[in-house]
């Protein structure tokens, strides 16, 4: 392997690896929740739940899974062996969007994790029967949500999603065709049921 070779595989690699959907979630769990300016014990237990069971739970889950032989490699490629983790992962972040509501959470943060709840359950029924990329689903969909929470300038990241995309192709993980259709359905999805839930929950 030529040393132009050697270095395209490892920055396609350090990209997959930090746009992780467990990396991106934690990190935009974390972000939203400090945007809304709550107090140290509400920043302490607001963020403690979000990260908790929309991105440590999965996680542990998944770790678990691979150390027993169960899937292949942490994020799960091989589309037969993504039914369990998907489950789990919908299971968790439901239990943290009624703990947030019952705690007291801003409306925000209620209505964006049935956002995420609503694209798990549609991009699980696809994967299903054909395999899409979930690391530029997650990405454009926590995108999506820090503009919808704390500010549409940040909808200006939504420019590191080719990147992404090439990263996952180059490294054979999957088509091109695999890593856009998702970013259009959570495109669609997320602020219209972001929106719908913030008027159901009363919010802005």
């Amino acid at each position: 392997m030529s040393p132009l070779s050697r270095f395209t595989s490892r920055l396609a690699f350090s990209i997959s690896a930090a746009s992780s959907p467990f990396v991106v979630t934690a990190l935009t769990a974390a972000i939203m929740v400090w945007s809304l300016g709550p107090s140290l014990a509400q920043l302490a237990l607001w963020g403690a739940i979000t990260v908790l069971f929309s991105a440590v739970i999965p996680f542990i889950i998944v770790f678990g899974l691979w150390r027993t032989g169960k899937v292949t490699d942490i994020h799960v490629a091989v589309r037969e062996q993504r039914t369990v983790p998907f489950v789990a992962a919908l299971v968790s972040a439901a239990l943290g969007v009624v703990l947030l509501q019952i705690v007291g959470a801003p409306p925000q943060l209620v209505a964006i994790g049935a956002a995420f709840l609503v694209n798990g359950a549609a991009l699980a029924g696809i994967t299903s029967r054909w395999k899409i990329s979930m690391h530029s689903a997650v990405l454009s969909g926590c995108i999506i949500a820090l503009g919808l929470v704390v500010t549409p300038r940040l909808l200006i990241l939504l420019a590191a999603l080719p990147v992404v995309l090439w990263a996952r192709h180059y490294r054979q993980r999957h088509t091109l065709a695999q890593g856009i259709v998702p970013i259009l359905l959570v495109s669609a999805l997320t602020p219209a049921v972001y929106l719908g839930a913030m008027k159901v929950l009363g919010g802005r």
